[in-house]
């Protein structure tokens, strides 16, 4: 008898308290991708992804079995979110209808690469992943801020011949394009100028004779601290990044906050800078692709 054939259709108003419900059923918390927020993602999270993205309900016997994110990076289209809450006897040929489905879908988009992300956790992606023949891409690491950081007092001064002090908004060009050279990604001019209207905000600037070689973003959002730090390449392994690493830390004992920073895995000196911090891997995110 054959397997009942999947339907996939765009979810429903009235279904965000069941999609939150299989949502944190797989992550139980902590950092989400998907959502850009540390914790239980909330009904008016979901109505934001959904104005955003494509947010898709899997259904099989007419019972929901899982949900479908669709997001871009860049303009390039990426599965955001594969979450199947129910596995069915026939689990691969379920598998094998959500990659068709989503070939189909990447292929109106005229999408040259089936571009997907999971979390480490997610065994039926991964499965989805090493059945078809896709190839790891990249991975996004979120990190919990502790170790070397949580060092003395003297962790906080920057080495000889450099000064930190607090950023303003006339320093925003400077700041852009520090952002620009060592994150690789420009800075929007809103988000620059969000730095200073944002309770909960702090933004340093590293300067040597005067000319700015480093910064710190750092920024409490519902009782989580998300931190950034850069610094030029020819003022690394100084410890530059450690003094600003660690005002971030004191600035988010202030507020109670527990700090979290997310990069890319690829990222072969920002990961050693995080190690070398003593940092606590919380959650990995996977991407993968296929050429079509």
């Amino acid at each position: 008898m054959a397997s009942p054939k999947p339907v996939f259709r765009p979810a429903a108003p009235t279904e965000v308290e069941t999609l939150l419900a299989v949502y944190d059923r797989h992550y139980r918390g902590g950092y989400s991708a998907c959502f850009d927020r540390y914790g239980p993602p909330t009904p008016q999270d979901l109505w934001w992804v959904q104005s955003e993205k494509a947010v898709t309900v899997i259904e099989v016997d007419r019972s929901l079995a899982g949900m479908l994110v669709l997001g871009r990076s860049g303009r390039r289209l990426l599965v955001e979110e594969i979450l199947l809450d129910r596995l069915p006897d026939d689990t691969e040929g379920l598998l094998r209808q959500i990659h068709d489905w989503l070939t189909r879908r990447f292929q109106e988009e005229r999408q040259e690469t089936l571009a997907l992300r999971c979390d480490e956790t997610n065994a039926p992606a991964l499965t989805l992943v090493r059945t078809f023949g896709f190839t790891f891409a990249d991975a996004l690491l979120v990190a919990a801020l502790g170790g070397a950081a949580e060092g003395g007092e003297s962790e906080m001064t920057p080495p000889a011949g450099y000064q930190v002090r607090r950023a303003t908004p006339a320093d925003a060009r400077q700041i852009g394009a520090l952002y620009k050279e060592v994150m690789g990604e420009a800075l929007g001019a809103a988000d620059l100028e969000r730095l200073w209207r944002t309770p909960g905000t702090r933004v340093l600037l590293a300067e040597r004779e005067r000319f700015p070689v480093a910064f710190l973003l750092a920024q409490v959002r519902e009782g989580t601290g998300r931190w950034i730090v850069g610094v030029r390449e020819a003022h690394r392994r100084r410890g530059l990044g450690r003094a600003l690493a660690h005002a971030a830390w004191r600035f988010f004992q202030t507020k109670r906050a527990h700090a979290i920073t997310t990069y890319w895995g690829t990222r072969v000196a920002t990961a050693a800078f995080i190690h070398a911090l003593g940092c606590r891997i919380e959650r990995a995110y996977l991407y993968f692709e296929r050429p079509l």
